[in-house]
């Protein structure tokens, strides 16, 4: 490149799934701080210290933060996404559809479930 000619920008995608939410930012190839963008994500108790989330909800919401922060940028610019989603399992049938895991093995709108008890003895929570 001749000396007046800048680098093309480059931008880096995070999503971070969390409990009561989901966060996406957009940095440059410094680290700058572009954009950010967080959607809440709904959360079932069915009893105490239980607690159920959707899959679809929280994919929904993926989306929804994804789209902001990448919204009037270059998308073939993007040379990186960091996803991180702690303590979510999220189990599918053959056609890609989500199925339940919870206590009961009943259909529900919500197909993500984790003890909060079990997430702090560093065990797993699986479906019958």
């Amino acid at each position: 490149m001749s000396g007046g000619e800048q680098k093309p920008e480059r931008y880096y995608v995070g999503v971070d799934v969390g409990t009561g939410s989901v966060r996406a930012a957009l940095v440059d190839q410094s680290g700058v701080l572009l954009a950010f963008a967080d959607q809440p994500i709904k959360k079932w108790e069915p009893q105490f210290n239980h607690h159920e989330q959707s899959s679809e909800d929280i994919w929904a919401a993926c989306c929804v933060v994804t789209k902001k922060v990448v919204q009037g940028i270059d998308l073939n610019q993007i040379r990186g996404l960091g996803f991180d989603a702690t303590c979510s399992l999220v189990v599918l049938d053959k056609q890609f559809h989500p199925l339940p895991v919870n206590q009961e093995g009943l259909s529900a709108p919500w197909c993500v479930s984790g003890h909060i008890q079990q997430r702090k003895a560093g065990t797993t929570v699986s479906g019958k």
